[in-house]
């Protein structure tokens, strides 16, 4: 699972509808404020509504410098007439299933009726179906509004994709519990009866099985046989909302049965086909939404500022991913690693001359502390007997450890501390611990390449391939890496990588990279607004689009 693509209106610089793909890596380039930045903070605020309810942040869960400021300082131009729109989309090409989507691990309900649905959710790795049983992705669209009778923002609509289209919408007026879901769509491709595709007899258009279904549960509810057939619309779901058009994905949607010839009836589960109905719309409404919100609340965003650990560092035990912002988590992983497996991987990478080669080892240190005074200290100022041997054996058992994480000089040999080697060393260590630690999702990272010389930057593209492929046996894909950078000779390595693995010519032990796993974004800010401008990438390792006037010109300039 990996996010694959944003879309945003309205917020912050962007005003028109501004859309991006995302691929295992993408690059984000241009000038300083061009609104580079915009991509990570609309993420961090879809994470705020999301895990926290929160339409109106200012600071964020991801920590560091990040303020949004609130809604009236973020939507575009300050213009709380505007709605503010953020779609993103999930690519569930590689999904097996998961607590959000526990049907989608292939639990079958064929005494429901749903054996005649392509869904996934339903069918699993069918053999049988394997053309049809499979949903590719996934989408969340939020329109957040103003209200000016309660003097602050709220989710006016919150809309499901999957596959690309409409599978229905919540939306509200600025009056809570005012919420309808609307635009139920029957006719989506998963809720159609599969087509034997080597049948070529003419199909007439009939009902869905869901309708169908629907029509058989209104009849026996209802003990009636004048309930219209399907196409009328008898099923109303609802939802239990957080706030407006959000809804508590922390609960179940509920079933009710609502038409002119028959009284509202709560569909209670007694029957497996009710059952099974409502855990194939929780699913699929809401699903998306708890995917989206586990994903973002796995991120990990490392900012452009990493702090230098102090002389008497001491890591933070219990963890906290807002620490990742000011790059001190990574710290606090080394400190903990007592398997030495993650420091081994940051040191091949430090160390290695085919690799980032930057002169320094992590070692990880653990002393004993002797308290002075104490019955060891005065055995030791007394001097040690044969009697003594027992007790001290004792005491030095009990005595309290404590860990250091230092550098080693490859070349003269010498321990120091991180705040004794350079700026660059300190920023460079976060940057690959949070490449290798052993954690998918999305890695976003502002400027990795700060106060790093030039034949280190050139590595770190390899060392971001690495993050993103997958271990051997490894279940699902593995890193998202979204970095924000100016650095060409970053992106220079990805061309470089790209161009080799086509022509087969990749140096040992170097991982290879395709044309469509780079994206690589020019962002640019006028009086109109912020764009982004998509730069494709040929098979050489050539782009295919022209670099917008102006960005690395001045490479040309002092060239020529």
């Amino acid at each position: 699972m990996r996010l694959s693509s944003i879309e945003l209106q309205n917020f912050r610089g962007i005003g028109s509808t501004q859309k991006i793909d995302l691929k295992p890596i993408t690059l984000l380039f241009g000038a300083n404020s061009a609104g580079k930045s915009t991509i990570l903070q609309a993420l961090h605020y879809l994470r705020e509504i999301l895990e926290r309810c929160n339409v109106n942040p200012d600071l964020t869960i991801a920590g560091g410098s990040i303020d949004l400021g609130g809604f009236a300082n973020f939507v575009h131009n300050h213009e709380l007439d505007k709605p503010l729109r953020i779609k993103v989309a999930l690519d569930l090409s590689d999904e097996q299933g998961t607590e959000e989507l526990p049907l989608n691990s292939g639990v079958l309900i064929d005494q429901a009726g749903f054996d005649e649905l392509p869904v996934r959710y339903l069918l699993g790795e069918s053999q049988e179906h394997r053309d049809y049983a499979i949903v590719q992705d996934a989408a969340l669209d939020l329109e957040i509004r103003w209200s000016e009778l309660n003097r602050g923002p709220y989710v006016s609509c919150f809309a499901v994709e999957l596959d690309g289209e409409p599978l229905a919408k919540i939306v509200s007026p600025p009056q809570e519990g005012r919420a309808q879901l609307t635009d139920f769509n029957f006719k989506h491709p998963l809720l159609q009866a599969i087509i034997d595709p080597d049948d070529t007899e003419p199909h007439t258009e009939v009902p869905s099985p869901l309708e169908n279904l629907i029509w058989e549960l209104s009849r026996e509810v209802a003990l009636d046989t004048r309930v219209p057939k399907p196409g009328t619309q008898l099923l109303r779901i609802a939802v239990r909302l957080s706030t407006y058009a959000l809804p508590n994905l922390a609960h179940e949607i509920e079933l009710e049965l609502r038409d002119p010839l028959i009284k509202k009836f709560e569909l209670e589960e007694k029957t497996p086909r009710v059952a099974a109905l409502r855990r194939l719309l929780d699913e699929m409404i809401l699903g998306p939404a708890r995917l989206v919100r586990n994903y973002l609340s796995k991120m990990t965003y490392l900012g452009p500022l990493r702090e230098i650990p102090s002389r008497n560092y001491r890591p933070q035990v219990s963890p906290d991913q807002a620490r990742w912002a000011n790059g001190l988590a990574a710290w606090d992983l080394l400190y903990s690693d007592r398997s030495a497996k993650l420091i081994d991987d940051v040191n091949f990478w430090l160390s290695d001359s085919g690799r980032l080669d930057a002169g320094y080892r992590v070692e990880r240190i653990e002393y004993k502390e002797l308290p002075i005074p104490s019955r060891l200290h005065q055995l030791f100022e007394r001097g040690i007997e044969e009697d003594d041997i027992a007790e001290l054996e004792e005491l030095y058992g009990n005595l309290q450890s404590r860990v250091d994480v230092a550098l080693r000089d490859a070349s003269r040999g010498i321990i120091v501390g991180p705040s004794d080697v350079g700026v660059g060393i300190s920023q460079l260590v976060p940057v690959v611990v949070a490449a290798l630690r052993p954690q998918n999702g999305l890695l976003a990272i502002e400027q990795p390449e700060l106060h790093v010389h030039p034949a280190i930057q050139v590595a770190i593209g390899d060392l971001f391939i690495r993050a993103v492929r997958p271990d051997s046996g490894q279940l699902y894909a593995s890193k998202t890496m979204l970095i924000e950078t100016h650095s060409e000779h970053i992106m220079l390595r990805l061309l470089r990588r790209i161009r080799e693995t086509s022509e087969g010519v990749l140096p040992p032990d170097v991982d290879p990279l395709l044309p469509k796993d780079l994206s690589v974004i020019y962002v640019e800010g006028d009086e109109n607004g912020v764009r982004f401008y998509p730069l494709r990438v040929d098979s050489e390792g050539e782009f295919v689009d022209r670099w917008p006037k102006g960005f690395f010109a001045e490479r040309g300039k002092e060239l020529f």
